[in-house]
């Protein structure tokens, strides 16, 4: 099979295993730099790719994830019971 390397970063980008590297035509991310490329392998070798989509210069891939103090104190109350049960009391 043929060596991928991301057009974004240069590192070698490695196939998922559910991927058939003999006949594949779809896309992939890069786990170094998250981009998103768009490759296709006839017969285990690389006959085209290209970038679909990729990280700005300075930018970081991350979850945003926001919550009221109502929400927050309904957490903390069942970490805390929960701690409780692990300890039987």
């Amino acid at each position: 099979m043929a060596d991928i390397e991301c057009l974004a970063c240069g590192k070698t980008v490695k196939l998922p295993q559910f991927i058939d590297s003999d006949d594949y035509d779809g896309q992939i991310v890069c786990q170094e730099c998250k981009a998103l490329l768009h490759v296709k392998l006839i017969k285990g070798k690389l006959r085209k790719y290209k970038i679909v989509e990729r990280l700005r210069p300075k930018e970081h891939a991350m979850n945003i994830y926001v919550q009221d103090e109502e929400t927050k104190q309904l957490i903390q109350q069942a970490g805390e019971r929960t701690g409780k049960l692990i300890k039987g009391e």
